[in-house]
């Protein structure tokens, strides 16, 4: 199939072409016959005309008839009554049909191959290859079943090299590699990704060569000073008077929690809220119910049409459900749920950072550090602080959380679902524990121990257990050692158990059946790992020069 050059294309345009013509000519009239704008205007008599219902309809019928040239579109009717049908070029009309009548001859033949340019027959300038020789051309020209890499911007060399058999299969004398499934190259990428040590970002490693009272000369007086300000009472009003028209029948109250409220937050930290509708403060879902989805969707209508509010995201499918919105009289983004274990988890921290202020300054630290490290969207600021909790425990400068409960056992215990949620609030002289004193020197001695722990720890086979505070907590046996109400719940709901097939366990203290860092994937822990022993190294004494220490 071959087609003529462009210019052999409308030889006779000015003699067999009226469209162009007839399309201006109409254009001509209509301008000749519109008044003229400058002339002043006749005053005519109106004379009672009986026939004008006819008379609209025949100037309705004309206007369209003059409309219709303008617009060239014409149906098979009009083309049939009109007296001067539109001429199509003979050449165009004889071209049309020789590159139909080419492509049906072509196809007759019932071709198998169409061979390169050079090696077709006379006037036809396609090739093709077989389908599945073409599905090893890449889109880059290079060929995946050999190792040529085939430049050009068409297919014509592509299609020359399939048709020569791989000519020249390796020109660069490329290693060949045996072909690979899916599953064994994913299994290769975790073998290499071992073997690698990620570096630290910059700016965690400038943090961590810095003076340390930098980080706390900022960071402390800002965390504790937003446990308490006068906008939370605000918000708390300003959101109790927007919900409570929506749930009139039902008692609401809200509750503020998160690391604003244990004091290890910043201006940038959301203010974490439980708001409890109906008095569901003691209701305990592992996985938030339909009743509570619906509850969070009729809240989320209230905040649409608010001046006060301003809905952010609404995070429905997650574990624990939230409204992100932003308060803007404030400027406090928020994040609300209807699960009551978060404020338990806050009671608890609070107790500890005041027992043992140490808890408070490391938790600061490690919080910050983490966000420079950029693995805060797998391990969250309550999982590191647990953590840096048990880390203090195997240090005997914590109790163990199972200790707390069960000296309240004596009491009226407050559950949440199946777990205890209250605890003894008793002075560490009275639990024996020494209390430190947050030097700079102490600060910095334990969290240098801390990262080089954790750089060590056996992820595979035991658990980060804040609950039982002891080392080694063997993941096989960790369940064996839980109280009795956790065997119960779990006897009921054994598709709640805690998550133990994770490359990271570490448990919530509280809600003992919760893994917090399920969605540590093993890159990301090889990621913390690697962070944890350079941070370690870097934290030793320093030496005469800080750009040996930070790499440089």
């Amino acid at each position: 199939m071959r087609i003529e050059p462009g210019d052999s294309f409308w030889t006779k345009k000015a003699m067999f072409s009226n469209a162009e013509r007839q399309y201006f000519e109409t254009v001509r009239r209509r301008k000749n016959s519109l008044p003229d704008s400058t002339a002043p205007p006749k005053e005519t008599v109106r004379a009672p005309n009986k026939a004008a219902p006819a008379k609209k309809a025949q100037k309705e019928k004309k206007t369209m008839a003059e409309m219709t040239p303008n617009k060239i579109l014409y149906t098979l009717n009009s083309m049939n009554n009109m007296t001067m049908p539109p001429e199509m070029d003979p050449h165009l009309a004889n071209l049309l049909e020789r590159i139909m009548v080419g492509i049906e001859s072509y196809m007759d033949r019932n071709p198998k191959y169409v061979l390169p340019q050079e090696m077709a027959a006379p006037g036809e300038g396609v090739a093709f290859v077989q389908p599945q020789e073409l599905q090893t051309i890449k889109r880059t020209f290079s060929c995946s079943a050999c190792c040529n890499r085939i430049v050009g911007t068409n297919v014509a060399k592509a299609s020359a090299h399939l048709w020569e058999q791989h000519p020249n299969p390796n020109p660069n004398n490329q290693p060949v590699q045996p072909h690979q499934t899916k599953q064994e190259k994913k299994q290769a990428q975790v073998k290499a990704r071992q073997h690698i040590t990620v570096r630290l970002p910059k700016k965690a490693r400038a943090m961590i060569v810095g003076e340390i009272t930098n980080v706390f000369k900022d960071k402390y007086p800002i965390a504790d000073k937003l446990k308490v300000i006068p906008e939370y009472d605000v918000i708390e009003q300003d959101l109790s008077k927007l919900l409570s028209p929506g749930f009139p029948k039902q008692p609401l109250r809200v509750y503020k929690f998160g690391s604003r409220i244990t004091g290890i937050g910043n201006r940038s930290s959301d203010l974490d809220l439980f708001v409890d509708i109906g008095n569901t403060f003691h209701t305990f879902e592992h996985r938030a119910s339909n009743a509570t989805v619906a509850k969070l969707r009729a809240m989320k209508k209230f905040f649409c049409v608010s001046g006060d509010w301003r809905l952010i995201n609404f995070i429905e499918q997650a574990r624990v459900p939230i409204i992100k919105t932003c308060h803007l009289p404030t400027g406090i983004e928020c994040d609300i749920c209807l699960n009551s274990m978060g404020f338990c988890n806050t009671n608890l921290l609070k107790y500890i950072f005041e027992s043992q202020p140490l808890t408070q300054y490391m938790c600061i630290y490690v919080k910050n550090w983490l966000e420079r490290c950029k693995l805060t969207e797998q391990i969250s600021t309550y999982s590191i602080t647990l953590m840096v909790i048990y880390f203090l425990q195997l240090q005997a400068l914590l109790p163990p959380i199972a200790m707390l409960q069960i000296e309240d056992a004596a009491n009226q215990a407050v559950l949440v679902g199946p777990w205890v949620v209250n605890f003894a609030q008793k002075s560490f002289s009275e639990l024996r524990l020494q209390q430190l004193q947050a030097t700079v020197p102490v600060i910095k001695s334990f969290l240098r121990n801390f990262f080089a722990y954790f750089a060590k720890f056996d992820y595979e086979h035991f658990v980060v257990c804040p609950y039982i505070g002891q080392a080694n907590v063997e993941i096989p046996k960790v369940e064996r050692m839980l109280h009795a109400r956790y065997s119960a719940y779990v006897a009921e709901n054994p598709e709640c158990s805690i998550q133990l097939k994770k490359p990271m366990v570490v448990q919530d203290p509280i809600q003992l059946n919760h893994n917090v860092t399920k969605a540590v994937t093993k890159y990301g822990l090889q990621t913390f790992v690697d962070y944890c022993q350079q941070t370690a190294e870097l934290l030793e004494e320093p030496s005469t020069n800080w750009r040996q220490r930070c790499g440089y």
